[in-house]
This record gives structure tokens, C-alpha cells and sequence, in this order.
């Protein structure tokens, strides 16, 4: 495979799904190109109405440029999270467009593709690395973890990915979504493969997909339950590794998700 026939300073993605300003909704964001993702993270958390203006810009020189100008806005720790922000975005563009094959691509060729970032080449060829390696990481996607506890939720969630430094969550994106396992999943920089529609409910056909999208399924379940009896008998069927989180109803009130 040599030189790509597309500039990827050209290719438009969807990324995650975020609240919107002054409401209960949220809005998936569509990128222009992976430059616009990596200029807008520079204001996040603090400055997302900054973030939202860089993703208007008509170019990614504009997007640059506008980046640029407003400085004093960035986020202050850039320079220790700019690795991991260029690689949730690679993922995110290369789960919107697996058409493109970007892991696949030789290291070089996909270098060269970023090369309009205007980044040091040393920072760039270490992304690259990064990214193939997040390419063969597993994706790992959950099940009752909407109405588990917070603290059983993030606890086990942050042993099962404790040794793998490169993963995908594998996510809902409707009001059955366990938000608070994506945003958390986000705020990591932690690529999300979304799967089924905001307005359609959680039916058989979305929970297969979501399987057919997973290597390894967590579900929590309170002690004595069945709900999530069909969705592991299923996983194993598609030799989907469960690992599976028992609680019980005291635990209801424990601290908050991290």
C-alpha cells in the first residue's frame, strides 16, 4: 500500500456525541477534518464555545490559524495530553471511515497524511505508533451499567482496561446509553464506536450489534437478577469474552462514577 489517494487534511468525520450548551441533549460533532479535532481539544474543558468556533472554520489552515490567535485559552497541561487528543481523533476518524483503512496504512504514508498539522515530525511518527497499536487494542463495550452503582461501574471498568494502554468503547447512543461510562471513556481520550440511533430503543437486532462490535462484553448485574441472562448467553455464542460484575441493592448508594 503506498501513498493514499486523499488528503486527510480534506476528510470529514463524526466524532463523539456531547451535551449541548444549556440542555439535556446532546449532538454527535462533525469534523472537517482531523486538524479541526486537534485545534478545537486545545480548549476543552474550559472554553467549549472556543471549541465550537474552530470547528466552523472553512479549512484547516483557518482552523490553525484561528487556534493560534487565542492561545492564552488552551488548555494549560497541551503539551502532556496533545499525543493522546491526536490519537482519540485518528480513531474516531478511522471508526467513521473504515473505508479508508488508516491503520493499515504504512507508518510513513500516514505520517506524511499529518504532515500539514505543522507539528514536529518527531511528535507526529510518535502518534503513528501509537495509533496502529490502538488499532489492534480490544473494544470493550457494557451492559447495566446505566443504573449500577457508580462506584461498583468505575472501579471494575478501571481494572478491566488497567493493562491495556490502547482500547475502544463500544457505546449506545440512545436514552438506554450509560453516559457517564462514555464521558468518562472520553475524558481519557478513548475512541467510541457508537452503535444504533438516538431515537431507536435498545431492541435484539442493536444488542447483537453491539456485539458484533466487541471483543469483551462487562456487565453488571445485581445479585439474583436475569436481565442480563440472554445478552451473555448470546456474547458467548459470538465468543465475546464477559466478564460479568455482581452487586447488590446497598450498593445503590455508593459514590459518585471517576
Amino acid at each position: 500500500m503506498g501513498i493514499p489517494d486523499f488528503d486527510l487534511l480534506k476528510t470529514s468525520f463524526f466524532g463523539p456525541w456531547v451535551p449541548s450548551p444549556g440542555t439535556k441533549n446532546r449532538v454527535q460533532h462533525h469534523y472537517l477534518s482531523i486538524a479541526h479535532w486537534f485545534e478545537s481539544a486545545k480548549f476543552m474543558p474550559a472554553r467549549p464555545d472556543l471549541r465550537d468556533a474552530v470547528l466552523h472554520c472553512p479549512t484547516a489552515k483557518e482552523a490553525r490559524k484561528f487556534a493560534k490567535a487565542r492561545q492564552s485559552a488552551w488548555r494549560s497541561d497541551w503539551s502532556l495530553v496533545r499525543h493522546a487528543v491526536l490519537v482519540a481523533g485518528l480513531g474516531f476518524l478511522s471508526l467513521d471511515r473504515p473505508d479508508l483503512n488508516l491503520v493499515a496504512l504504512p507508518p510513513d504514508s500516514l505520517a506524511s497524511c499529518l504532515g500539514g498539522l505543522k507539528t514536529p515530525e518527531t511528535f507526529i511518527k510518535n502518534c503513528v505508533v501509537r495509533f496502529q497499536s490502538w488499532g489492534q487494542g480490544p473494544r470493550i463495550a457494557t451492559f447495566g451499567a446505566l443504573t449500577a452503582p457508580d462506584g461498583i461501574v468505575g472501579k471494575k471498568l478501571s481494572k478491566v482496561v488497567q493493562n491495556k494502554p490502547t482500547w475502544t468503547l463500544v457505546s449506545l447512543c440512545n436514552n438506554q446509553t450509560a453516559w457517564r461510562v462514555h464521558d468518562w471513556a472520553l475524558s481519557n481520550y478513548i475512541p467510541v464506536k457508537y452503535v444504533g440511533q438516538p431515537k431507536l430503543r435498545s431492541s435484539a437486532a442493536v444488542l447483537n450489534a453491539l456485539l458484533e462490535n466487541s471483543d469483551q462484553l462487562v456487565v453488571f448485574e445485581l445479585r439474583g437478577g436475569k436481565k442480563a441472562d440472554a445478552i451473555i448467553q448470546k456474547a458467548r455464542a459470538l465468543k465475546v469474552s464477559v466478564t460479568l460484575e455482581l452487586y447488590v441493592a446497598s450498593e445503590l448508594a455508593t459514590s459518585d462514577f471517576t
